[in-house]
């Protein structure tokens, strides 16, 4: 899935990238990892909850550069399942909000322009793919299936 994306990254003509505004995809990132940072009050794996509030000042970085400040969004469905859960459960829902950010960022860097931005994206994409095969291990899941 990984490699698809950063196939998808090389690919695109030199010309078209920085040509849009990548604003409203960046937008709906941050709200995910805003979301997500919420979700992981309790944490299912150490360390997810600080690597969330990297990613989400990281994109907010490309925000502010392109000046605009949205207000948070609070939870989306599948973080809000994460917060109410516990033990087993909220394992399975930190694998199923997981998977939804490798899949949300897999259709954004289809859609970011500018390469700064991109490269941001695909970095983030890599941590969530992590954070996935990580809780899928800890669940007794292959973590590559």
């Amino acid at each position: 899935m990984l490699a698809g994306a950063a196939a998808i990254v090389l690919a695109r003509p030199a010309a078209a990238l920085g040509q849009r505004s990548d604003e409203a995809v960046l937008v709906r990132l941050v709200a995910r990892e805003e979301a997500a940072v919420e979700a992981y009050a309790s944490e299912p794996l150490p360390g997810l909850r600080a690597d969330e509030e990297e990613h989400a000042a990281a994109l907010r970085t490309h925000l502010d550069a392109l000046g605009r400040r949205p207000a948070p969004k609070g939870l989306d469905p599948v973080a809000r399942r994460v917060a109410e859960s516990s033990g087993s459960r909220q394992l399975e829902a930190a694998i199923a909000l997981e998977a939804s950010l490798v899949e949300a960022y897999s259709a954004a860097l289809l859609d970011l322009e500018a390469p700064g931005v991109v490269q941001t994206a695909a970095t983030i994409l890599a941590s969530h793919a992590q954070h996935l095969a990580l809780l899928r291990e800890r669940a007794g899941v292959d973590p590559l299936a």
